[in-house]
């Protein structure tokens, strides 16, 4: 396979399918699952509760409810904002029953004229057709589905609920990252198998010729220096490519291999190692992905601690892929971010 050993080649297919894997189910699968659990629990709050993190979500975007502004919508209810000299309606309808479309737009975007407000947000946690997607763009109307509140409001969401989130699609992703490492296992087997029957057949070497006396016996002082004339070993790589994929998968199996007691001691080791930061207060973790960092000032992130946080977790293999909770101080009005390293 290209030119390379059948060890290596299964070695690097073995590789690259466990780093695609867990993308997909360590990054992209456990964000879905998050969103879907997310939509889920802000449609078993109440109305007014979850629009108060709507607006919450809104009041960081530098947009400010005006006063009495609060009115009944068909099913749910209507706000008027207000951005510098922008007036803005937001429109929220509770529930993930709701499809949003044609007519609900075109009822939305009167109400926008009616209230004398320039731009109009129509806020649901179902979904919109597509339909209803180009009439609100020539409306000049902002349509947000369940899918992208989520991540708007996640920020502002009580602590326990985003855990228990968490918590549960980490659960519904296992089965599938279990499947990852079977199916990189397997994938490697094949590609070994496979290359090992494409590596041309070495001919049989000439038999030695017949001699007519034996050889005489070579003296002893000879002997004795046969061993340190014999050619040094070949190392087991050729290429770095080769050895650094072989480095990859000895890390792996050496995670594998670590007990809980082990993966404990190295997860409080990351987590003393951030905290030891310039930047950083103190560093914990929340869940078994999140590290929760607490910042010596408000604008700790833009000084290059998520980098310098990110570059110790990566020393972990089972870390690689944390997210990062950077709280600002306790007597700091700046809100609440969300990072992920690789």
């Amino acid at each position: 396979m290209f030119g390379l050993s059948p060890l290596v080649a299964a070695v690097v297919a073995t590789v690259a399918s466990l780093v695609a894997s867990t993308w997909w189910f360590g990054v992209h699968r456990r964000r879905r699952a998050e969103t879907r659990a997310g939509v889920q629990a802000l449609a078993g709050m109440k109305w007014r509760e979850c629009a108060g993190l709507v607006l919450q979500a809104m009041e960081e975007k530098g947009y400010k409810e005006l006063p009495s502004s609060r009115q009944p919508g068909d099913g749910g209810a209507e706000f008027l904002l207000l951005k510098g000299d922008e007036r803005c309606l937001l429109g929220y309808k509770h529930g993930t029953a709701y499809r949003l479309g044609e007519a609900n737009v075109r009822d939305f975007a009167n109400a926008v004229q009616l209230q004398g407000a320039t731009t109009g947000m129509l806020v649901t946690l179902g979904s919109a057709e597509g339909y209803a997607r180009d009439l609100a763009r020539r409306y000049g109307v902002d349509l947000t589905d369940g899918d992208s509140l989520w991540p708007q409001v996640e920020p502002f969401a009580p602590p326990q609920m985003v855990v228990a989130i968490r918590e549960q699609a980490a659960e519904e992703i296992r089965k599938g990252q279990r499947l990852g490492i079977a199916g990189s296992a397997l994938l490697g087997l094949l590609v070994f198998g496979a290359s090992a029957l494409m590596q041309p057949t070495a001919p049989l070497p000439p038999a030695p010729p017949l001699a007519s006396s034996p050889e005489p016996a070579a003296p002893a002082g000879d002997a004795a220096t046969a061993p340190a004339e014999a050619a040094p070993a070949a190392p087991r790589f050729a290429d770095e490519a080769s050895r650094q994929a072989d480095e990859a998968l000895r890390e792996l199996r050496e995670v594998a291999a670590l007990t809980e007691q082990e993966r404990i001691q190295r997860r409080l080791a990351a987590a003393n190692a951030v905290a030891s930061l310039e930047q950083a207060d103190s560093a914990a973790w929340s869940t078994q992905s999140t590290l929760v960092i607490r910042m010596q000032r408000a604008d700790g992130i833009d000084s290059g601690l998520v980098n310098e946080a990110c570059a110790i977790l990566v020393q972990y293999e089972e870390l690689r892929y944390s997210r990062l909770q950077l709280e600002p101080p306790s007597d700091s009005t700046a809100p609440v971010r969300w990072r992920q390293c690789q």
